[in-house]
C-alpha cells in the first residue's frame, strides 16, 4: 500500500474491527489495512460502499477512487 505523507491509515486486525470502521463511516476518510485475507462477502460489501481504500494482507485492494 502506497501512502501519501498526509495519509491517514487504520489497521483492522479482525473482520469485526473492519465492520466497526465501516459502520462508523471511517472508510470515507481513512485508508484501511486489514491483517487478514479478503473474502467474497467482504469484497462485495466494500464494492457497494466505495471506500477510500481497503487493502487486505493477501494483496487485494478495493478502492472507490
Amino acid at each position: 500500500m502506497y501512502l501519501e505523507p498526509d495519509s491517514r491509515l487504520l489497521i483492522a486486525d479482525t473482520t469485526e474491527v473492519l465492520d466497526a470502521f465501516l459502520d462508523n463511516g471511517l472508510h470515507k476518510e481513512y485508508e484501511i489495512y486489514c491483517q487478514f485475507p479478503h473474502n467474497i462477502h467482504l469484497q462485495e460489501k466494500l464494492r457497494n460502499i466505495a471506500p477510500l481504500s481497503v487493502e487486505f494482507n493477501d494483496g487485494i485492494i478495493i478502492s472507490g477512487k
